[in-house]
C-alpha cells in the first residue's frame, strides 16, 4: 500500500497569504480613497500596524506569565527561563 504524505504549510505562510488577499482585496475596493487622501491612508495604516504590534506584546506576555508556572514533577537545579520582553529581576529585587 502505498502511503500518501501531505505537505505540512506553515502557518507563517497562510497568515501571509490571507493577509496579502486581504489587502489586495482592500486596495481593489478603496483604491480611490487611498489616493485622494494619501495621510489619513498612512496614519490608519500606523494605527493599524500600532495595534498589531501591541496584540503581539500581549500574547508575548501572557505566554511568559502561563510558561513561568512549574509542573510539580520538575527537578528543582533547573532554573526558568526568564521573561523575554521585560528586564528579569530575580527574587532579591536586583536587576543584572
Amino acid at each position: 500500500m502505498i502511503e500518501t504524505r501531505g505537505r505540512e504549510v506553515p502557518l507563517s505562510y497562510v497568515v501571509t497569504l490571507l493577509v496579502g488577499m486581504v489587502l489586495g482585496f482592500l486596495l481593489a475596493r478603496f483604491g480611490g480613497l487611498v489616493a485622494r487622501y494619501p495621510v489619513e491612508s498612512a496614519l490608519v495604516a500606523v494605527l493599524v500596524a500600532s495595534v498589531a504590534v501591541l496584540a503581539w506584546a500581549c500574547r508575548e506576555m501572557l505566554h511568559d506569565l502561563v510558561r513561568r508556572e512549574r509542573p510539580l514533577a520538575a527537578p528543582e537545579s533547573e532554573p526558568l527561563p526568564g521573561p523575554r520582553l521585560s528586564a528579569h529581576r530575580p527574587p532579591n529585587g536586583v536587576r543584572r
